[in-house]
């Protein structure tokens, strides 16, 4: 273990920012939490703490992974892998135990540590947080007593301000989306109901295993409802609700509450002890006032909401004509949108289970893959995937796709940045990866991927104002066609001089137009899973994040070679390549909600290029010794090509982007630190620009896949009963 100091003290502010603990505190709070930590690394293998000690510290993890495993009752048995963002310790500091299990780095770990004595200062000095770590100790607790530490059982709550926007369709969807998914009991507690439920006198005089068994059923889709209605219209009600629900945690792994549209003293309570709130709402201007009237409500009666509510937005057709578009919907929203539910043309207000069955079972269904989504996000099994930079290099994540899809392994979003910003894009988009290497394949020559770059060389406008004055003086002097050629000469010359001192020699037109044309208009909002584009600003030192407009234009600015491209100017600011910041975006996918990673390297390592150096020296040793018994013509030939080989090697652009990519190669190895997996389908010795021999790249994507296959689907939680 080494203590050591953030260099700089805002480091640990964002830190904390990540951590849903202190995600409701004030910017003066975290300062005041992060001054009362400190940043300690831990290698791998060390101990963060074993079995039975005294509960020192809150830990925090900034980056790496730690396993939490126990052997109290034999066998040494993992309970959990713990991620950036991550928190833990809380329950032994709050309950005075000592610690549980063990924790162990997996690999080199930063933790923030917060110490006892500092943990209970915080306490006192952001009650907010009271709520929070209680309610945390609560679900703890729960799955102790149910013999699973780190198996939390979680509490999901589902309301609306307005009727009409699928909210039974939407519980109903997402429990039986939970229960394919995760292979865990899911039961839904139906408040907004009629049928006969559950009363507040019949769990008076029973028990409350018997009063359950007497009102639940199996729905057809699989998972079980118990029918609770008149525990929110009774004035006695509102006691039973917290026993039924500690009850239903010790059953079931997710418990689910439909609730009716109103908020009383009955709702609130629901609200208070669940542990998520979906917030649904329609398109209609109208939903929208009244669900940020209900959001100040729940506000007001469960705390901060950042953390605990999610806002859905279902765009079923609805009555009135006071739609709003989804940029005015996300503009008059109190909260951000978290989800939007696509339209169903053939949907009505209600569906039956075989058609809800139906439409869940498609994998094209853009409605099934958002509850997917947010089963998956429910579940804590996001799984992202980060495309990195290198240029032709980075053909082989059409490999790794192609492998995802063959085998139907889960990824919930994407990432790229420079060439992988191309992939994703163009996958998010609804390209398969059938096509996406058509698209590759159709760069057969050199000629076919260089003619983008060398007829758009950009001429910068005082290149030619210089020409044209010159032309002009020389024309007045030797007549109107030499001053014509001479300004045009002027023109050229200063423009090839002048070319790289604006930003880069290549224009990017035809790139532009070329990508345009690949992505038809597409937009963000038409992907069919989340996708985050990573370019550089490097004015400011800064990563810069598309999720939202075009996608061609964010892709452009993604792919801008530093002192090749121009940049671009985006979002007010100037775009260049993004690798120089961030050439494998693993952390962009942690803070958007990743709970694990597939990360896709092809630089390759330095004993790679070691080795693949020797073997073209032996090579060029063995070419030596054939040319020696060649007569002298040929011998003299083959000295003078060599000698004008040298005299133009290395190129400028191949000493930039080999400069770059020896650069990008230290990061992504850092970068990597915090994925659960990283492929590395390298192909040492190839060319950056080799575009136009696609085949050995894509077939390495393709083996690297296949050789993690069985890794790929552990993280992506596939279960047996899912492979055919």
């Amino acid at each position: 273990m080494t203590a050591f100091e953030s260099p700089r003290p805002q480091d640990k502010v964002l830190i904390l920012k990540r951590v849903p603990v202190f995600a409701s505190c004030t910017e003066e709070q975290l300062h005041f939490i992060a001054d009362r930590t400190r940043l300690v690394e831990y290698k791998k293998g060390e101990f963060v703490y074993r079995e039975g000690e005294a509960a020192e510290a809150f830990y925090i993890i900034s980056s790496g992974r730690l396993r939490v495993f126990t052997q109290a009752d034999g066998p040494e048995k993992t309970l959990a892998v713990f991620h950036n963002g991550d928190s833990f310790g809380e329950i032994s500091l709050l309950t005075g135990e000592s610690h549980s299990a063990h924790v162990q780095a997996i690999n080199d770990t930063l933790v923030l540590q917060l110490e006892k004595r500092e943990f209970d200062t915080v306490i006192n000095r952001v009650p907010s947080l009271v709520l929070y770590l209680s309610r945390l100790l609560s679900k703890r607790l729960r799955a102790r007593n149910r013999g699973r530490e780190f198996t939390e059982a979680m509490i999901a709550a589902v309301c609306s301000a307005e009727r009409g926007v699928g909210r039974t369709a939407f519980t109903t969807a997402l429990a039986a989306t939970l229960g394919r998914e995760t292979g865990r009991d899911v039961v839904v507690v139906d408040c907004s109901g009629t049928t006969p439920s559950l009363t507040p006198d019949l769990l008076l005089t029973v028990p409350i295993e018997e009063a359950f068994e007497t009102a639940v059923i199996t729905h057809p889709l699989g998972f079980r409802v118990v029918s609770a209605g008149e525990l929110l219209t009774t004035p006695s009600g509102e006691q039973a609700i917290a026993p039924l629900l500690s009850f239903l945690t010790n059953r079931f792994q997710y418990v689910l509450i439909d609730l009716p549209v109103r908020l009383d003293p009955a709702v609130l309570k629901a609200l208070t002890q669940s542990d998520l709130i979906y917030l649904l709402l329609g398109p209609q201007r109208e939903h929208v006032v009244r669900t940020n009237a209900l959001i100040k409500q729940v506000r007001a009666a469960v705390g901060s909401a950042e953390q605990r509510l999610k806002v859905v937005l279902t765009m079923l057709a609805g009555p009135g004509e006071w739609r709003l578009s989804l940029e005015d919907i996300v503009q008059q929203l109190e909260e951000p949108l978290a989800f939007t539910l696509p339209h169903v043309s053939a949907a009505k207000k209600s569906f039956t289970p075989a058609e809800l069955a139906h439409l869940l079972s498609s994998r094209s269904s853009p409605y099934a893959l958002t509850i997917r989504r947010i089963a998956r996000e429910l579940a804590g099994s996001l799984v992202g995937l980060a495309l990195g930079s290198g240029a032709a290099l980075g053909l082989a994540h059409i490999g790794v796709l192609k492998v995802i899809e063959r085998e139907r392994i889960p990824v919930d979003m994407v990432a790229g940045t420079s060439i992988g910003a191309l992939i994703a894009g163009l996958w998010a988009s609804g390209r398969s990866a059938a096509d996406l290497e058509r698209l590759a394949l159709e760069f057969k020559s050199p000629w076919s991927i260089r003619r983008l770059f060398i007829l758009d060389l950009g001429i910068p406008l005082f290149s030619v104002v210089l020409g044209a004055l010159a032309g002009l003086g020389v024309g007045w002097l030797g007549g109107f066609w030499t001053g014509l050629l001479f300004g045009f000469m002027v023109s050229v010359a200063f423009g090839v001089l002048l070319g790289p001192l604006s930003g880069g020699p290549i224009q990017g037109a035809r790139l532009m137009a070329k990508l345009t044309q690949d992505f038809a208009g597409k937009t963000f909002e038409d992907t069919w899973l989340p996708l985050k584009i990573v370019a550089a600003n490097p004015m400011a030192r800064e990563e810069v994040i598309f999720e939202s407009g075009p996608l061609a234009e964010a892709v452009r600015a993604s792919v801008s070679i530093p002192g090749i491209f121009k940049p671009v100017r985006l979002k007010g600011k100037i775009c260049l390549d993004g690798g120089v910041v961030n050439p494998i975006p693993v952390s962009v996918l942690k803070q958007a909600g990743a709970h694990h990673v597939i990360a896709v390297n092809v630089f390759p390592t330095t004993q790679e290029l070691a080795a693949h150096r020797q073997i073209v020296q032996r090579r060029r040793l063995e070419r030596d010794a054939q040319l020696a018994s060649r007569p002298l013509p040929v011998r003299l030939l083959y000295r003078i090509r060599q000698e004008l080989v040298r005299s133009v090697s290395p190129l400028v652009f191949d000493v930039i982007m080999r400069s770059m990519q020896s650069m990008e190669h230290q990061i992504a190895d850092v970068a990597c630190r915090e994925a659960d997996l990283t492929l590395r389908p390298t192909v040492p010795g190839s060319h950056w620009l080799e575009f136009f021999n696609p085949e050995p790249f894509i077939r390495r994507g393709e083996e690297e896949a296949l050789r993690y296959l069985a890794e790929l689907k552990r993280i992506a939680g596939m279960r047996d009963v899912d492979n055919p």
